[in-house]
C-alpha cells in the first residue's frame, strides 16, 4: 500500500511555516499570502492567529495541546470551516500532564463547556483615575517642558518640581477641567461629579495620602536610607559596602520619568510597555533574522531565562545573557537588583529592593532578626535578554531547558490601606484587609550564575557548562563561580571578567490586594492551598470576574507563637483594577456568599481528591496532586454562619 502511495504522482509535499507574533510583519504577511496561494500547506500559529487574518477556506486545525478553557477551544477550532464550501476538521493532541489527561477522558467538558460572556465596566474608578492623572501630567509638562527634560525624573522628583505641579492642580486650571470633560464620558453621576464636574480627585492624587505623594515619600525614604548606610560604611572604612550603596544611590537618582510613574501606578501601565522585555539576537550571529521575541517580564524570567531554548521561524535560539540597561546610548549601568531571604523561623519570604545594611532588618511576619548574609541577591532583568551566538536548526526532540516561577506577597508599608473588616463567624475571627498599590513579586525557582560586567549567565542545572570550571565540585549554594572565561555579547572578544555571581531572577509589581486572615489553625499547606483555590474559583464565578484577571497566593505568617498562612487575592490586571477589593463589600456579606458558593461546589462534587469541577484549573497544574476537595470543604463549612457578629469596620 505504502509503496504504491509513494509512487503516486498525486503525492504532494507538506511545506510548513511559522506564523506568530515573533515574526516581522513583512514575513508574516508573506507567509499568509503563500498559504492562501497554497504554496505553503500548513502554518504553525500562535493562539491569537485569527486576529485580523483572512485565510479564506481554512479546512483543518490541529491543536498541539488542550486549551485552558472551552472559550479558548471554541476560538481556535472555530477558525476552520467558516466558508460554506469548507468541511471543517479539528484534532486535538493531549500532552502528558494533568490538565490534558482530564479532558482526554472527558472531551465533551471542553467541546461543549460553558463560555462566560465578556464583561466590560466603563465606570471602573481605579482605571479611570490613572487616565485622569495622565491627562493632568500631560498638560502640565506641555507647559513646563524643562521639568520633563527628555524623560529624566531628576528635575520633577529629585529637585522637587512636583511642588509646582501640586500648586498648579490646586489652582483649578480651567484648561485642565475642559480637557478632562472632553476626554471622559461617564454615565455614573457620582463619578461625573468627582472626576469631571469638580476637582475632588486632586486630593486622592496629591493630598497627604494621595497616590503621587505616597510614591514620592517612599522614594525619598529609601534614598535617605541608602545615604545613611553609605555614611555608616564610610565611617568604618568598609569599601565594599560603600561601593554597594554608592552605586544604588546613583541608580536611584537617575530615574526615567515615565518608568517611575508607570511602576508607581500613576499612569496606565498598558499604555507604556515597561514590563515587556525582548530576547535579542546576538550581533555576532551568522544567522540574523528580523524577529520580535517579546514577553511580559513576569513570563520572560521563566521563558527567556538564561539557557532557555526558544524556537522562532524554524530556528532554535538559546538565551545566554541578561542584558544590562543602557544610558546615554552607550554606557551600561548596573542591573536592577533586589534581595530575598526565607526566614528560618517562620519560612516567610522577605524581599527588599534596596541593599540590607549592617544592622539587618526584621522579618515581616515573625519579627526575627535577618542579617545581611541571610539574603540572596536577585536581578530584575528590565532590559531583557540576549541569545547565544550559535543558532541551530530545530531538533526533533523538545527543548531541554524550561524554567518556572513562584509568586510571593511581599507587602508594602507605603501601600494605600483602603478598608479593614473583622467579624466573628462561630468561633473563628475573620479579618479582611484591602490595599491599593501593594507589592507582589514573581521569582525564578532556579538560580543563575551571572557575569556582573557583561551579563553572561549559566543556569544552576547546566552541568555541561559548569563542569568546565575548576570549582564545579562546590555546592550549588555557593556565592560565586570562578575561572569562567566567556565571550561578551557585543562581539567575538572575551569578557575581561571571569567571576560569575549567584542571582535569582524576579519581577516586582504593584496591584490591588485583599488579604484574608483566619484566626484558627492554618498551618497545613495542602488544606490552605485547597481552600485558596476553592475561594478563588467561587470569587470569579460569584462576581463575574474573568478568571485570569484575579489570582491568589498563600502568605506564610506567624501569630500567637504559631506558623500559619494568610490568603492573598490580587488583581492580575496591570496596576490593578479593583477586582480583589470587592470581597470586602456589604460588611462581609459578599465574602459569606463566596464561601457558601465554594462549599456548594465542593459538596456537589464526588471526586477524589479533586477535579476541574471543584478545585483544579489550567493555571494550578503543579498543585493538582495535593489539592483536596474534602479538606477544603471541612475548613470552609465551619465558616458558614448567617448570624455573624461584626467586630470592626474601618476605612
Amino acid at each position: 500500500y505504502y509503496a504504491k502511495l509513494y509512487k503516486n504522482k498525486k503525492l504532494t509535499p507538506l511545506f510548513i511555516k511559522e506564523h506568530t507574533a515573533q515574526l516581522s510583519k513583512r514575513d508574516a504577511l508573506d507567509y499568509q499570502q503563500q498559504f492562501i496561494r497554497k504554496e505553503i500547506n500548513a502554518l504553525s500559529c500562535s493562539t491569537t492567529f485569527e486576529m485580523g487574518v483572512d485565510l479564506g477556506d481554512l479546512e483543518t486545525v490541529f491543536l498541539r495541546n488542550i486549551p485552558p478553557l472551552p472559550s479558548n477551544y471554541a476560538q481556535r477550532v472555530g477558525r476552520a470551516g467558516r466558508s460554506i464550501n469548507a468541511a471543517a476538521f479539528a484534532i486535538t493532541y493531549a500532552r502528558l500532564n494533568s490538565h490534558d489527561f482530564t479532558f482526554f477522558e472527558r472531551p465533551f467538558d471542553m467541546i461543549t463547556g460553558s463560555i462566560y460572556p465578556p464583561k466590560f465596566k466603563k465606570n471602573n474608578e481605579k482605571i479611570l483615575k490613572r487616565h485622569i492623572y495622565a491627562i493632568a501630567l500631560s498638560l502640565f509638562l506641555k507647559n513646563n517642558p524643562e521639568l520633563y527634560n527628555h524623560n529624566s525624573a531628576v528635575k520633577f522628583i529629585n529637585e522637587k518640581g512636583y511642588v509646582s505641579f501640586i500648586n498648579w492642580l490646586r489652582s483649578n486650571p480651567e484648561k485642565l477641567s475642559a480637557l478632562i470633560k472632553k476626554s471622559i464620558s461617564l454615565e455614573d453621576t457620582d463619578l461625573l461629579k468627582k472626576y469631571v464636574d469638580t476637582n475632588m480627585w486632586v486630593e486622592d492624587f496629591v493630598g497627604e495620602k494621595g497616590t503621587l505623594m505616597i510614591l514620592i515619600s517612599e522614594y525619598e525614604k529609601n534614598l535617605g536610607y541608602l545615604k545613611k548606610e553609605y555614611e555608616k560604611a564610610k565611617k568604618v572604612d568598609n569599601l565594599i559596602l560603600q561601593n554597594i550603596f554608592n552605586k544604588k544611590i546613583e541608580m536611584y537618582e537617575k530615574n526615567e520619568f515615565i518608568d517611575f510613574l508607570v511602576r508607581g501606578n500613576i499612569l496606565p501601565k498598558y499604555g507604556f510597555p515597561v514590563d515587556s522585555v525582548e530576547l535579542s539576537q546576538n550581533i555576532s550571529s551568522n544567522s540574523f533574522k528580523t524577529l520580535n521575541l517579546c514577553r511580559d517580564l513576569s513570563v520572560a524570567i521563566a521563558e527567556y531565562a538564561p539557557s532557555s531554548e526558544i524556537i522562532a521561524d524554524g530556528w532554535l535560539y538559546t538565551s545566554r545573557y541578561i542584558k544590562k540597561p543602557i544610558v546615554n546610548n552607550s554606557q551600561m549601568k548596573d542591573f536592577e537588583t533586589g534581595y530575598f531571604c526565607e526566614c528560618p523561623e517562620c519560612n516567610s519570604i522577605n524581599f527588599t529592593n534596596i541593599p540590607v545594611g549592617s544592622s539587618g532588618i526584621l522579618c515581616k511576619s515573625c519579627g526575627n532578626e535577618l542579617k545581611k548574609n541571610d539574603f540572596c541577591e536577585s536581578i530584575e532583568p528590565r532590559a531583557g535578554f540576549i541569545a547565544e551566538e550559535e543558532v541551530l536548526k530545530v531538533p526533533m526532540q523538545p527543548q531541554e531547558h524550561r524554567y518556572k516561577t513562584d509568586a510571593f506577597y511581599i507587602g508594602d508599608i507605603m501601600s494605600k490601606k483602603i478598608e479593614r473588616l473583622e467579624y466573628l463567624c462561630r468561633d473563628t475571627k475573620i479579618t479582611i484587609e484591602t490595599t491599593s498599590n501593594d507589592s507582589l513579586v514573581v521569582r525564578s525557582t532556579s538560580v543563575f550564575y551571572v557575569c556582573p560586567k557583561c551579563g553572561y549567565s549559566i543556569a544552576d542545572d547546566e552541568e555541561s557548562k559548569l563542569k568546565k570550571y575548576d570549582d564545579f565540585k562546590e555546592e550549588v549554594l555557593t556565592i560565586k563561580k570562578t575561572n569562567t572565561k566567556h565571550k561578551n555579547p557585543f562581539g567575538k572578544g572575551e569578557c575581561e571578567n571571569v567571576e560569575l555571581n549567584k542571582y535569582y531572577l524576579h519581577h516586582e509589581f504593584k496591584t490591588d490586594v485583599a488579604k484574608l486572615i483566619f484566626d484558627c489553625n492554618t498551618s497545613c499547606n495542602e488544606t490552605m492551598l485547597s481552600v485558596m483555590y476553592a475561594l478563588l474559583n467561587s470569587f470569579s464565578n460569584t462576581l463575574n470576574i474573568e478568571k485570569r484577571d484575579i489570582n491568589a497566593c498563600l502568605s506564610p505568617t506567624y501569630r500567637n507563637g504559631y506558623a500559619g498562612n494568610d490568603i492573598i487575592f490580587y488583581d492580575s490586571v496591570p496596576g490593578g483594577a479593583g477586582h480583589s477589593r470587592q470581597i470586602i463589600g456589604d460588611d462581609g456579606k459578599i465574602l459569606q456568599l463566596i464561601i457558601k458558593n465554594a462549599v456548594d461546589a465542593l459538596i456537589n462534587c464526588d471526586c477524589e481528591p479533586s477535579c476541574y469541577h471543584c478545585l483544579r484549573s489550567y493555571e494550578n497544574q503543579k498543585f493538582h496532586e495535593i489539592l483536596d476537595r474534602k479538606k477544603a470543604k471541612d475548613f470552609l463549612v465551619t465558616l458558614l454562619d448567617e448570624e455573624k457578629q461584626p467586630i470592626n469596620n474601618s476605612y
